[in-house]
């Protein structure tokens, strides 16, 4: 049995449907696009701030050494004798 007219779905509504959907889709790979780029800007700030800290946190450490050879030198060989503890088990 062939459907009549009214049962078939209106072909118009669809395209325009399709169309509509197709127009979505475009707005959301554009939108997935600039968040990608707004991640990797984002990423790229965070690592240039982890590196400045890097920096400065390598800095206080060379003036500690500098200025507490000694305390240095007890402070490395207590953490060395702890961790060779902790390792050995």
């Amino acid at each position: 049995m062939a459907p009549n007219d009214a049962e078939m779905p209106n072909r118009n509504a669809l395209s325009e449907d399709l169309e509509e959907i197709t127009k979505h889709l475009a707005s959301l790979r554009k939108d997935l696009d600039n968040l990608g780029s707004s991640i990797g800007r984002t990423g790229a700030n965070q690592a240039d701030h982890l590196q400045e800290q890097a920096v400065e946190a390598l800095g206080s450490v060379e003036e500690a050494v500098k200025r507490d050879p000694l305390t240095t030198l007890a402070i490395a060989l207590g953490l060395g004798f702890l961790l060779a503890i902790l390792l050995r088990r």
